[in-house]
């Protein structure tokens, strides 16, 4: 997540920081997923399932934009 730092928040442990149970970061239009966000389930489908989340924000987040 070095590559990210400067734009995106993360913890002390490098992880990006995400909105509550959500994939959101603090820029908007940033979703995270997977590993580089979930320092306590960092497994193969717990990555998936984030990630379709992000997705499914990601295409929320166009579609508002009109």
């Amino acid at each position: 997540t070095d590559l990210f730092a400067e734009y995106l928040n993360r913890d002390a442990e490098g992880y990006i920081v995400v909105e509550g149970n959500s994939p959101r970061t603090n820029v908007a239009g940033v979703f995270a997923a997977g590993d580089c966000a979930d320092p306590h389930y960092r497994q193969a489908i717990v990555a998936a399932a984030s990630g379709c989340k992000a997705a499914m924000e990601a295409e929320k987040y166009i579609a508002a934009l009109g």
